[in-house]
């Protein structure tokens, strides 16, 4: 598939290149393989760029997963970005029955023949914002911008009781819990780890939360929260109970990123689920 970019401002292709984050070997390959052309024409790496070019790279399909034909809650949609409001209960990928299989089957409805590239994870339960890119350039952007957290993803949770103070910074290092497989614990030994919070509202016992990471480490919201003595609600593993949901009360609600290619700051939000909504009435 050909995938197409409009130059902003003048600039040596080269250049250009890596300020999308691609690698070094990456870019000499697409110039090995003439997979890039600008305004229709093939170019070297010493080709000077002018405001209104029209770069084209052609993508070569390298993954494919098996289509799996259920309904996406698609937020946005561009011709490199998909952005989708993710169910409970389905992993991100590893799985004929994860949403990468689901996005498949959605591309095979529209046409569209491209690698299926997720920017960022959610866990099998956790709802909400999740970006898939369609071409390795966005991807490349993405990858770096997620992992320098200049991108703002903010939380809504769920978590038991009242928190005494209700706007707070948690800075505790996160690391692997070495007697239990698949669980983490604050630890002197752990990877920095940073969480903003702000409860939004309280109930008889359990409290709304909007949540910002400024890092960003497996299960950090959970293992962060529970180091409160406030774990989430259905978060059996850190210390809670499922009484009031089955499962942990967690949903990426809103993305706040600039866009590759137009510069613009855009916001994108993710509606609460169900099981969410109902425990806020």
């Amino acid at each position: 598939m050909i995938f197409e970019y409009k130059v902003l401002n003048d600039s040596n292709i080269r250049e250009y290149l890596l300020s999308y984050y691609l690698s070094k070997p990456f870019i000499y390959k697409l110039f090995l393989e003439k997979r890039i052309k600008v305004n229709g024409n093939n170019i070297n790496e010493r080709f000077m760029l002018k405001k209104g070019d029209i770069i084209s790279i052609d993508e070569k399909v390298e993954v494919e997963y098996k289509p799996l034909d259920r309904k996406l809650d698609i937020i946005y949609e561009d011709d490199h970005l998909l952005v989708i409001n993710k169910p409970k209960g389905i992993i991100v990928h590893d799985d004929n029955n994860s949403l990468c299989n689901i996005v498949s089957s959605y591309y095979k409805k529209k046409g569209i023949s491209c690698n299926i590239y997720f920017a960022h994870r959610l866990d099998k339960d956790t709802t909400g914002i999740i970006v898939f890119v369609k071409d390795h350039m966005t991807l490349s952007y993405f990858d770096h911008y997620f992992s320098t957290h200049e991108f703002r993803r903010e939380y809504r949770l769920l978590c038991m009781g009242s928190i005494k103070n209700k706007k707070g910074t948690i800075n505790k290092p996160i690391g692997s819990d070495r007697h239990i497989n698949g669980k983490y614990i604050v630890s002197k030994t752990g990877k920095d780890s940073v969480t903003h919070y702000n409860v939004l509202k309280e109930y008889h016992n359990y409290s709304y939360l909007s949540v910002l990471l400024e890092t960003g480490r497996t299960h950090q919201i959970r293992v962060h929260m529970s180091s409160l003595g406030h774990p989430l609600l259905g978060d059996v593993l850190y210390g809670s109970d499922n009484k009031l949901i089955d499962r942990v009360a967690l949903h990426s609600y809103k993305l706040s990123y600039i866009d590759p290619y137009t510069k613009e700051n855009k916001e994108l939000f993710a509606s609460l689920p169900k099981d969410m909504e109902l425990l806020l009435k």
